[in-house]
This record gives C-alpha cells, sequence and structure tokens, in this order.
C-alpha cells in the first residue's frame, strides 16, 4: 500500500528531529504549539508546509508573502463576471472622454471589449493586455482621422477664401434644415464639423440653386443652369 505524501509531511511537522532540523520545529514543539503558527488565520493553518518555512519570521510577513501571491495568482485568474475584471478606460483617452458623446462610446466599447474577453476566457492580464492593444489601434486611427480632416479643411479655406466663414455658417444652416433623423445620423457619425462633409453639403447646395452659397471669388460670374452646376460642361 503506498503511503500518502501529505501524511508523512504532517508526521515530520509534528515530531521533528529534535533539532530544529529541514522541515521540523525547534526541539521538536508541534507546530500548533509554536507562536508563528497559533498567529495565523484558521483558513491557512491546514497549509502548515506551505508556512513553515517562515517559522523563525512575524507573522505579518507570512501573511503579507500569502497576499503577495494571492494577488499575483488573481491576475491571471478569470473573473466571475466582465465587470470583476476592474478594467477602466486608459489615461491615453482622457483628453478625448471629455467630451461626453466621446465618452459615452468609449467606455460601450470598452465593455463590448471586456464582455469578448471573458467569452474567450481570458485573465486580467490578458484582457488589460487586449484593451491596450485596442487602444494602440484607436489612438493611431484618431489621429489619422485628424489629420486627414485638417488637410480638408486647409483645402476648404484655399477654396473658399474670404468667403470660409460665411460659407460654414451657411452650410450649418443648410444641415440644420434637414429632417431630424438625417441630422441625428450626421451627429452620431460625428461628421458635423468634418470638412469634406461641408464641402458636400456646400456643393449640393449651390447644385439647387438656392444662391446661398457661393464659394469665394465666384461674385460677378455668370450664373451656369442647374445641369451645368451638376455635371459640368459637357462641350
Amino acid at each position: 500500500m503506498h503511503e500518502d505524501p501529505r501524511h508523512s509531511m504532517r508526521l515530520t511537522l509534528a515530531e521533528g528531529d529534535g533539532a530544529g532540523g529541514p522541515g521540523g520545529s525547534p526541539g521538536g514543539v508541534p507546530p500548533a504549539a509554536q507562536e508563528w503558527f497559533t498567529g495565523l488565520p484558521d483558513t491557512l493553518k491546514p497549509d502548515v508546509a506551505v508556512f513553515e518555512p517562515f517559522k523563525n519570521k512575524p507573522v505579518t510577513d507570512v501573511l503579507g508573502a500569502y497576499r503577495d501571491l494571492s494577488k499575483k495568482a488573481a491576475d491571471f485568474a478569470v473573473p466571475a463576471t466582465p465587470a470583476e475584471y476592474g478594467i477602466v478606460l486608459p489615461s491615453s483617452l482622457a483628453e478625448v472622454a471629455k467630451d461626453p458623446e466621446a465618452a459615452k462610446y468609449l467606455n460601450a466599447e470598452l465593455d463590448r471589449t471586456l464582455t469578448e474577453a471573458h467569452s474567450d476566457g481570458l485573465s486580467k492580464t490578458q484582457a488589460q493586455a487586449r484593451v491596450d492593444r485596442e487602444t494602440k489601434v484607436f489612438l493611431s486611427e484618431l489621429n489619422a482621422s485628424k489629420a486627414e480632416a485638417a488637410a480638408a479643411d486647409a483645402a476648404l479655406h484655399t477654396s473658399w477664401g474670404t468667403k470660409y466663414d460665411e460659407n460654414r455658417v451657411a452650410v450649418e444652416r443648410e444641415i440644420a434644415a434637414l429632417p431630424q433623423k438625417t441630422r441625428d445620423a450626421i451627429q452620431k457619425a460625428n461628421m458635423g464639423n468634418d470638412p469634406n462633409f461641408m464641402g458636400l453639403i456646400f456643393q449640393v447646395a449651390n447644385a439647387r440653386g438656392e444662391g446661398k452659397l457661393r464659394a469665394g471669388g465666384d461674385s460677378g460670374t455668370p450664373k451656369r443652369s442647374q445641369a451645368e452646376r451638376l455635371y459640368g460642361d459637357t462641350k
């Protein structure tokens, strides 16, 4: 019959060798009678073999080591729910999240990412790595979008010249006249201030022949027909 090694360990700890040798207690005194052992919480006493190496150290050191180990273990455990990951928006998104609509979007994306991470059985450490990775991609795309919008806005300044402010106000008035659902869609897509979109609205308004939105420098030129404005000179 095979002997249970745990039983042998308990015997060794209880009996000792009388000299405080490896695995034994000083003078053969069983751990239960030693101060370091009695200071342990009851939930940890069954694991006496784990804490035997700390017998000559203060109990606070033992508990501190246990807390550190538990924390490290928790980092690699899968929480019961996505919310228990305890992961919040990275500080790198603080500036973007100042806008209420942007903050709402970012928090929704964070919830989605953590839900997927939990479904995939990821630990907190792995989930944090995924959030950091997606944040990096998001910021990269955001910066690229800003650069593109700045270039488009500069092109509008060049095209509209001194009429830029006037045309921009007129474009915003044109957007305000759209149906509510359309305005909501524009706001949701965050296109209200997009220079490319403003240029499009400008062209549409001109094509409808309202005469409100003329690019800078075209005053005094003969008005073209609606077909010419839409399709250009076909001659």
